[in-house]
């Protein structure tokens, strides 16, 4: 059923007559924070009464949200062809509208059955909580009957954005930034204020918004040269004040506004930055003849820029490291500009008409301010912007190898153009995993139900339109001359070179705090360290530049910047902003009390709480452990020590469940300190900006000393608030400081009672040593009687004439017994204590079992060769009994077979036709003619090196014919020593 309702009650808001609405349900949820400019409060109204919102919304902010519609709609086709991982067979928004349409007909089919279902539930409804949600579901489904109708359809056409926002298809270049230009999407903020009046709404036609929340786009501020408000003012500047913020600390960002402060030309800068780009000292002459230091060079000086930053491009360290140094100093504000008109009071050193804001009565003096603040991330976030950093780095490093590899080649100009095809963006529209950095991270879980894949799928695209500014920013601005300098967890600031510190962000506090196993709708998130980057100029403009929150490119209720615009919109800007100064002190004080301002309705983690309930924790542990230790020492007492020492040993030495409460406790100390260590950076810097207002209020005049003097108080004060915060975080880590003590007395004891133990069984070891010494003098007495016994019974039954009339005498025998007895005695003795005695017996040992093995086989090859015989009588033995022969036997057998030889050569026999055959030569050798090397050339005849007795450590050995490298030599008479083969193996060793 369908009830017509209106559409809004908001009188402010005319309801179209062309579109009627029969749907009257509101919103339950109502945002804490509401939205401040046009295009959220566009995004926040239901679709039904958007048309009568954009209607009357001033012109202005009509085109803001045309702006942004064609922004999305530019994102959205961007990203028409990207998958969320490569497996995917449809791109992200066709699957976004398949999951659409779904559910859509599942929801139709099922409305009549729900309906149903309610009607036989209202009579029988409880009329307090029951009966109204069913009547709200009743009003729903009753809604959802109509979209099949043909009168929904037309309702729904009727409230898409094109059909009363005209001008959405072509892009307006006047109004519209340049996508292809890393800032798209990013905006600056603008805050004016005027003597008398407070703060006040900037009227500029690039401007959106109405103070405090008036911003501008990032490239009309940076580089629109004409229109920009951010320019250095000329006459009346110290009737206005001005407020310039920067969403990121990009190096780049800040010099390019600084240089359009100054109205140079940034690409001049870029040409001639030798401290900039190069990271040189400037000269006066290095820029060319009668070519003076620019106002911008002059103020982003060595010593106050790139000197200070630590983690550069080209440090090869991680790009967590890089951070400016803390510091404040005071630069001259540049000459060449009159600045204040000649009826300016307070060029005088005075207000006398009160229509100015404070002025220093000498030459005005710039302050640059560095500082480190904590502030806070989602996980999810962070790991999302910690894979787009890793893939950025990891494209860089391949680009950086590809060209030096192709420099050496000579081929630089196809390595420009490959290179700038790579790094024109970092995610694309492409499926390949090298190409798209979110394949990375991409999900592992997906839900079934048709609602639930739909919303899902709905807050992907929704997440990557929301990110692709800041992964767009990273991958342009990460590795360039003048870097950004990324977000830093709290242990990537202090382990700076670390290049992963995944698993110690997730032992944080906070992240362990807020993340909780049983509940699935906790959001865990983490601490972070930012940078606050801060120029006042001409004491009446502050430039300030820090991050936000990644992917918050809507409106973010936990920014520091919001934080500071509420600030500025609630007191009373008049009477409390009297210069630029106590400006500066309330951008200070924001970033400073982040985790300790709890007024904020918003998802920051309750610091201080956090960590104070895992002291308490790690207290209540700290106690069970001394309890458990009190049990334990109670047990030994009460029991018999000697029989319980070595099990209650064992249990005291296992410290695993006290050594993980105290790495919990260094954990929360180690972290307490680092956070000390940011607010004593900030103390310092503080202290250094005070005594600067200290300086300027020494020299102004007694009229403005007075209304000067506020605002040095204000930063005392401010001091005295960071040392409060400091010394609170010191409180706690006493409180765990002194939890880490009692867990470490706990562990001493421990070991003094294990050593208590091990004394005790040291004790019952001792007594048992006792009675086994006890028994073996026993068994020394029982040995004493019986010894003198068995010696006289083993000596009258020994068998000797004077006893039994054995064959060998008494003496004879006692002399055997002792002289044998000596000696094994002896033997044994020096074998015992003599090492020198082992070597001796084990090295006879070993010859004698080599002898007895070279006789056995020499043996056994004399049997096996034939009929036998030796050289007896100096009588040399046959040729085939060579093998069994002496050295000195084959001696002579060698020189007669020399001198047979010599004697047939005499003769003119030799050969196949000679007296002595090669075959009877061979036979003599015990070999045969097919075995002479070279096929029958008797100058080499074959011989066996171990046959001769000799082995490896004879190769070298003279005799009178002398052996020569393993040949033997006989007068002259060379006989080759051939390879050993198996059969001749036998006679080895």
């Amino acid at each position: 059923m369908s009830v017509p309702l209106r559409i809004s009650t908001d009188p402010t808001i005319t309801p179209i007559p062309s579109i009627q609405s029969t749907y009257s349900i509101q919103d339950q949820y109502v945002d804490p924070v509401p939205p401040t400019d046009a295009w959220a409060i566009f995004l926040a109204a239901r679709f039904s009464q958007r048309p009568s919102l954009y209607e009357n919304f001033p012109g202005p902010e009509k085109e803001l949200v045309r702006k942004e519609l064609r922004r999305v709609r530019y994102l959205r086709e961007y990203f028409a062809a990207h998958r969320l991982s490569p497996g995917d067979k449809l791109p992200l928004a066709s699957s976004l509208e398949k999951a659409h349409k779904i559910w859509r007909d599942r929801a139709i089919r099922s409305c009549k059955d729900s309906l149903a279902c309610i009607e036989r539930e209202l009579p029988k409804a409880d009329f307090r909580v029951r009966r109204p949600l069913l009547l709200r579901n009743r009003t729903i489904l009753g809604q959802v009957e109509q979209w099949q109708s043909n009168g929904y359809l037309d309702l729904q056409k009727a409230m898409s954005p094109g059909t009363y926002v005209s001008g959405l298809e072509a892009a307006d270049d006047s109004v519209d930034d340049d996508p292809r230009k890393s800032d798209y999407g990013y905006n600056g903020w603008v805050m004016v204020f005027e003597e008398g009046k407070g703060g006040v709404t900037l009227d500029h036609p690039d401007c959106h918004g109405k103070f405090p929340h008036q911003k501008i786009a990032m490239q009309k501020l940076l580089y629109d040269k004409q229109n920009t408000p951010l320019k250095r003012a000329v006459g009346g500047d110290c009737k206005q004040l001005r407020y310039f913020h920067l969403q990121a600390n990009n190096m780049k960002w800040v010099e390019d506004a600084v240089a359009r402060y100054y109205g140079e030309d940034g690409g001049e800068l870029g040409r001639n930055r030798s401290l900039l780009g190069g990271r040189r000292l400037y000269h006066a002459g290095g820029l060319g003849a009668g070519k003076k230091e620019s106002k911008t060079e002059r103020l982003l000086k060595r010593e106050l820029w790139h000197c200070q930053e630590r983690g550069g491009v080209d440090t090869h360290l991680p790009p967590h490291s890089r951070q400016i140094r803390p510091r404040c100093a005071l630069v001259p504000s540049p000459e060449g500009q009159d600045v204040r008109r000649d009826d300016d009071p307070a060029a005088m050193g005075g207000n006398k008409q009160g229509g100015c804001f404070f002025r220093s009565a000498s030459s005005p003096q710039d302050v640059v301010l560095f500082m480190p603040y904590l502030h806070w991330e989602i996980e999810k976030r962070l790991v999302r912007m910690t894979n787009v950093t890793r893939k950025t780095r990891q494209n860089k490093e391949r680009e950086f190898a590809f060209e030096r590899r192709n420099k050496r080649r000579g081929t630089w100009g196809s390595v420009v153009e490959q290179a700038t095809k790579r790094a024109k963006r970092i995610d694309s529209t492409a499926t390949d995993s090298d190409d798209t950095p979110r394949n990375e991270d991409s999900p592992s879980w997906r839900p079934r139900s048709p609602l639930g894949s739909y919303l899902w799928l709905a807050s992907k695209l929704y997440q990557l339109i929301d990110e692709a500014a800041d992964w767009r920013l990273i991958g342009d601005h990460l590795y360039t001359e003048s870097p950004l300098h990324i977000r830093r967890t709290l242990e990537q600031y202090y382990y700076w070179t670390a290049e992963d510190t995944t698993q110690r962000d997730r032992q944080q506090v906070v992240y362990r705090g807020t993340w909780m196993h049983n509940d699935p709708e906790a959001i865990p998130r983490v601490v972070m360290v930012d940078q606050l980057w801060l120029y006042i100029l001409d004491e009446n403009t502050i430039i300030s530049a820090f991050p936000r929150r990644w992917g918050r490119n809507k409106p973010d209720p936990s920014a520091v910047h919001r934080a500071i615009r509420d600030h500025l919109g609630a007191i009373d800007t008049k009477s409390q902003v009297n210069s630029i100064y106590d400006l500066a002190l309330v951008i200070i004080d924001e970033c400073s009390r982040v985790f300790f301002d709890r007024t904020k309705p918003d998802l920051r983690p309750e610091m201080v709480d956090i960590y104070s309930s895992a002291i308490s924790k790690i207290a209540e542990k700290k106690t069970e452990a001394y309890e458990r230790f009190g049990r334990d020492v109670k047990r030994m007492n009460a029991l018999d020590p000697l029989q319980t020492a070595e099990e209650l040993l064992r249990k005291s030495l296992n410290i695993k469940y006290e050594w993980s409460v105290l790495m919990e406790a260094q954990n929360v100390i180690d972290q307490l300190q680092i956070m000390q260590e940011i607010f004593t950076q900030q103390i310092v810097v503080m202290g250094d900006f005070e005594r600067a207002l200290r300086g300027i209020l020494l020299v102004a005049s007694s009229e403005e000393s007075g209304r000067f003097k506020s605002t040095v108080e204000r930063a005392a004060a401010l001091i005295a608030e960071m040392k409060l915060r400091r010394d609170e975080l010191a409180n706690l880590e006493k409180r765990q400081a002194n939890t880490r003590s009692q867990l470490r007395e706990l562990l001493d004891m421990k070991q003094q009672q294990s050593g208590i133990i091990e004394a005790k069984a040291a004790i019952r070891r001792a007594d048992e040593s006792v009675l086994q010494g006890r028994s073996i003098v026993v068994f020394t007495v029982v040995t004493i009687f019986f010894l003198p016994l068995s010696f006289f019974a083993a000596v009258f039954g020994m068998n000797t004439r004077e006893l039994n009339d054995g064959y060998m005498t008494l003496n004879t025998q006692l002399l055997y017994m002792f002289v044998l007895s000596s000696i094994v005695i002896s033997i044994s003795l020096a074998l015992a204590f003599s090492s020198w005695a082992r070597t001796v017996l084990f090295g006879g040992f070993r010859l004698s079992y080599a002898f007895i093995g070279h006789r056995i086989a020499t043996l056994t090859a004399g049997r096996g060769g034939g009929k036998g015989g030796r050289n007896t009588g100096g009588k040399i033995v046959k040729g085939k009994h060579l093998h069994g022969a002496s050295s000195k036997a084959l001696r002579e057998f060698m020189l007669a077979k020399q001198r047979e030889w010599e004697e047939s050569k005499e003769n003119g026999y030799y050969g196949a036709s000679s007296g002595v055959r090669m075959q009877d030569l061979a036979d003599d050798m015990g070999g045969s003619s097919s075995r002479f090397p070279g096929g029958g050339n008797t100058s080499e005849l074959p011989f066996h090196r171990r046959a001769s007795g000799t082995g490896p450590k004879n190769e070298r050995r003279r005799s009178s014919g002398g052996w020569t490298s393993g040949q033997f030599s006989v007068n002259s008479v060379r006989f080759w020593r051939r390879p050993s083969r198996p059969e001749e193996e036998e006679i080895e060793g």
